[in-house]
C-alpha cells in the first residue's frame, strides 16, 4: 500500500492536472531554454551547456595546414551523409578520454533510435596522445563499418589505446586489424581530425562534449530532458535553418 506521503503526492498531482490541464502541466515542467546569438556564424545560435573536459582545438593538427572549412562548406562538413526528411541534423564532438562524453554518447545512441534525428559523429581529441590515438582508431574502423563498436569501447574503458587493445577490439568487431593499423597512420585521417578541429574553433568549442543540434550549438554536458526539448524545438522550427 502507498505511504501517506506518496498518497498526498499523487493527490497533489491529480489536483494540479485538473487545475492546469495536462498540456499546461506538461509545459510547466518542461526545461526552459535560453538561446543567444553565436558571433561569426550567421544563422546559428548557442545554448549554455554544463561542464566540459577542456583542451585546445588550436593545438589539434598543428602539423597540418589550416583546414577550417570555408563559410560555404561549414554545413557539408558539420553534417555529413544523407538524412531522412523531417529529421533534425545533430553533430557531436567527442573525445575518448572525456568523462562527460561517456554520458552523452550512450544517450545519443538511445535518442537516435527514438527521436527524429540524424547524428554525425566527430572525433575531437583534445586530451593528449591517448585521445588522438583513440580517435584515429575509431576513424580507421569507420572505413570497415565498425565505428560504433570502436567509439563505444574506447570511450568506456580505463585502458590506454595501445596496439594490443586496438587489435583486440578489431578481432571482436570482425574486421582486419592489420589494415586498421595501417589506415591509422595515413594522412587522410590526420586531415579529418584537423578539419574537425577547424569546425570546433569556428563554433568556439574549446572542450568536449559539444553538439550542434540543427542551428543550435551547445558546449558542455547537457541532460536528457534539455536535449530532448531542444530536438523538439528544432524539429518544429518553421523557418529554414542555415543547413537546410
Amino acid at each position: 500500500m502507498p505511504t501517506r506521503r506518496a498518497a498526498l503526492l499523487m493527490a497533489g498531482s491529480g489536483v494540479a492536472a485538473t487545475a492546469f490541464g495536462l498540456p499546461r502541466l506538461a509545459a510547466y515542467f518542461e526545461p526552459e531554454l535560453t538561446f543567444k546569438p553565436l558571433p561569426g556564424n550567421d544563422g546559428f545560435r548557442q545554448l549554455s551547456g554544463g561542464p566540459v573536459s577542456g583542451g585546445n582545438p588550436a593545438l589539434v593538427g598543428v602539423d597540418q595546414p589550416d583546414l577550417r572549412p570555408a563559410e560555404t562548406s561549414v554545413c557539408a562538413h558539420l553534417f555529413t551523409g544523407p538524412r531522412q526528411p523531417g529529421h533534425v541534423p545533430v553533430a557531436y564532438f567527442s573525445d575518448a578520454r572525456c568523462v562527460y562524453c561517456r554520458v552523452i554518447s550512450p544517450l545519443l545512441h538511445d535518442l537516435e533510435r527514438r527521436e527524429p534525428i540524424t547524428i554525425t559523429w566527430h572525433e575531437l581529441p583534445l586530451l593528449g596522445p591517448a585521445s588522438r590515438r583513440a580517435a584515429k582508431a575509431a576513424l580507421a574502423a569507420r572505413r570497415q563499418g565498425a565505428y560504433a563498436i570502436f567509439h563505444d569501447r574506447l570511450m568506456g574503458t580505463p585502458f590506454m589505446p595501445n596496439t594490443a587493445y586496438i587489435r583486440q577490439i578489431a578481432l571482436d568487431a570482425g574486421i582486419d586489424a592489420a589494415q586498421l593499423l595501417r589506415d591509422m597512420q595515413g594522412a587522410e585521417l590526420a586531415d579529418t581530425i584537423a578539419r574537425t578541429a577547424g569546425l570546433a574553433r569556428r563554433f568556439g568549442f574549446y572542450g568536449t562534449p559539444a553538439l550542434v543540434v540543427g542551428r543550435t550549438a551547445v558546449l558542455g554536458n547537457i541532460d536528457e530532458r534539455k536535449l530532448r526539448r531542444l530536438i523538439e524545438i528544432e524539429a518544429n522550427m518553421t523557418d529554414p535553418g542555415p543547413c537546410s
